[in-house]
């Protein structure tokens, strides 16, 4: 894994558009959005090194604001920090996304299961949550999107009615979000996820338990294929290799 020095600017396409305009318009949620977009896009590559003397310079803002950046991007799953290390923009190996989306069929298969048990709240809940889901592409809005997609996931899982798992699919979702995004953007195929998703709660809330599990488990191997066909620097080696590298560039 090769990650780019924090010295490096970001790309033509994402610099001209920070620096057409005052500091003082650049909030966090602005800066957050845009850094966000470039990594999705692929202007700013998989594993590159984000410091903060960096981000105040491209961007002419207090090491407050980016600071509040870093952190909502690493809450987000789009950036990564180890101790004493540079934050970086995640990259994936091949084994972690495998292991990522099997933890997530576990749950989720697992809740197909326990849907025909499941109470009215949670089934009110997953319908709600897939309304928001399905407006929430109407609003263009990639941060929305990703949070509605999150939020429909869990409450796939709340029909266990129970809370540890729906927390444990909220962190996978998380650690996930990056992958999906990327897969989102590039492939836009938003009927199809419209599709599936309304196919998928459908079963869950007739609590068809052999179709909601084939219906999982086809969702997720098509993320998993797109995943690796899509993303730029997936790599059959662990994470540890980033360790490494991170330790050179401190």
């Amino acid at each position: 894994m090769t990650l780019l020095r924090p010295e490096n600017p970001l790309p033509t396409a994402t610099r001209t558009n920070t620096t057409t305009r005052s500091s003082a318009a650049l909030t966090a949620d602005v800066i957050a959005e845009e850094v966000r977009n470039a990594i999705v896009s692929g202007e700013i590559p998989l594993g590159t090194a984000m410091t903060e003397k960096w981000m105040v310079a491209q961007y002419g803002v207090s090491r407050a604001t980016v600071r509040e950046v870093m952190q909502y991007l690493i809450a987000q799953g789009y950036l990564a920090r180890r101790p004493y290390h540079s934050a970086y923009v995640r990259a994936f190996s091949a084994k972690e996304i495998h292991d990522l989306l099997e933890a997530r069929e576990l749950l989720e298969v697992h809740a197909g299961i326990q849907s025909i048990n499941a109470n009215a709240n949670a089934k009110a809940r997953l319908r709600l949550a897939l309304d928001a889901y399905l407006t929430s592409f109407d609003e263009e809005d990639l941060a929305e999107s990703a949070a509605r997609h999150r939020d429909l996931h869990v409450a796939l899982v709340g029909m266990t009615g129970n809370d540890r798992l729906m927390r444990q699919e909220e962190q996978l979702m998380i650690d996930s979000s990056l992958v999906v995004a990327v897969i989102d953007a590039r492939r836009d195929d938003v009927d199809k996820m419209k599709r599936m998703h309304t196919q998928l709660v459908d079963a869950f809330l007739d609590g068809d338990q052999q179709l909601s599990a084939r219906l999982v488990r086809e969702h997720l191997d098509m993320v998993h294929r797109a995943a690796l066909e899509e993303l730029d620097d997936v790599t059959p080696s662990s994470s540890e290799e980033l360790d490494e590298t991170c330790a050179n560039l401190a």
